[in-house]
């Protein structure tokens, strides 16, 4: 999951080819300044264009731009050198954990926000120098014509079962990125709160079983949905906002929220922010319950604002992993598990990831 291949990617690169490294918004309605906010491109970035920079612009006078992608080496050289021309990024927890390490970003301040938002927002979500805005979950995600929706595979158990749950599996497997641990020990009875720390050695005998029912392991997330909705696979885990994507488009796909792994792309100040005040503020407009409903409308990523769910249907709020129903079936990965050195100074995100990639050579 490069991360997350840089979400629409093509489309993303085309408009950044034809209008240069930024691009305005919209003409700016007063002169006061500009706020650069960087994301990952496609359909979310043009949600946030249309129903959160309106607002913030009205409101402050400041012109949003928009560039893409957050990369975290380009955080640390604007940095290093002084330079800094982002102010707000939208990245994932590793990537926060990694440029807080480098002191690459700047402490939220929580002050300026509405308590009863912050209150709407799970407190997994709030972090010293990030706030979460969408959420994502690695789900069951299952191919409707083969497994239709009454007998589909209901947790990572069932999904191991292939004499119950006829077909191939895909899971990801990618140079440098680690294997799903956690839907190991799951689907070998452990129970979520006793998932960390992780039992490494048992998560990989099931990992030796899982094998043989892979029909392919994909690299993206992008080939994942593909190999589902075109039956090559019957079930697998991905992304399961993109299943939903794919199933509104029309495909034969539908996604299992129980035992599904949640985790977030958060707001963050770069180090160095030009106007902490103005990117605190573009955060509030960011994370406005109202604005997160109309986003979720259109990109199916779970809104962070649990407030956002009085704007949306009871069908609209059946597809979100975060709607009242389905969050609490699932559960957020712990992403410090992952991220603390040991005795060898690899992370276990770096050791498990090498491990990966030996034991795919081999199988």
């Amino acid at each position: 999951m490069k991360r997350r291949e840089f979400l629409n990617a093509t489309t993303a690169a085309a408009v950044l080819a034809a209008t240069g490294p930024f691009f305005h918004v919209r003409p700016a309605r007063a002169d006061k300044g500009e706020l650069v906010v960087v994301s990952w491109g496609g359909d979310y970035d043009q949600a946030l264009r249309d129903l959160v920079f309106p607002a913030f612009e009205k409101e402050t006078g400041y012109t949003v731009k928009l560039d893409a992608p957050p990369e975290n080496a380009k955080v640390k050289a604007m940095v290093q050198s002084g330079n800094v021309s982002w102010d707000v990024i939208l990245t994932d927890i590793p990537a926060v954990l990694t440029l807080m390490k480098d002191n690459l970003l700047e402490p939220l301040d929580y002050s300026t926000l509405d308590k009863a938002v912050l209150d709407q927002i799970p407190k997994e979500l709030q972090r010293s120098h990030a706030l979460g805005q969408r959420i994502y979950s690695f789900n069951i995600v299952y191919n409707t014509t083969a497994l239709p929706k009454a007998k589909h595979p209901h947790n990572w158990a069932e999904v191991w079962d292939a004499k119950r749950f006829e077909g191939g599996r895909t899971f990801n497997f990618q140079g440098g990125i680690e294997p799903q641990l956690e839907i190991a020990l799951l689907a070998d009875g452990v129970a979520v709160e006793a998932l960390y720390p992780i039992d490494v050695e048992r998560a990989w005998k099931m990992y030796d079983k899982l094998r043989p029912l892979v029909s392919k392991w994909y690299t993206s997330h992008a080939q994942a949905i593909q190999l589902l909705g075109a039956g090559e696979a019957s079930v697998g885990c991905t992304i399961g906002p993109r299943g939903i994507a794919a199933k509104h488009g029309g495909a034969p796909l539908d996604v299992e929220y129980n035992q599904g792994k949640l985790a977030s792309d958060n707001w963050c100040l770069v180090k160095g922010v030009r106007n902490k005040k103005i990117a605190m503020e573009y955060i509030k407009f960011a994370i406005d319950a109202k604005a997160q409903a109309g986003i979720a409308q259109r990109v199916p990523y779970g809104p962070s604002n649990g407030g956002a769910f009085q704007f949306l249907s009871a069908q609209e709020a059946a597809d979100l992993n975060t709607s009242p129903q389905n969050i609490k079936e699932q559960f957020w990965q712990n992403v410090d598990w992952w991220s603390v050195p040991g005795a060898d100074g690899k992370t276990p995100r770096e050791a498990q990831a090498e491990r990966f990639a030996k034991w795919m050579l081999n199988g």
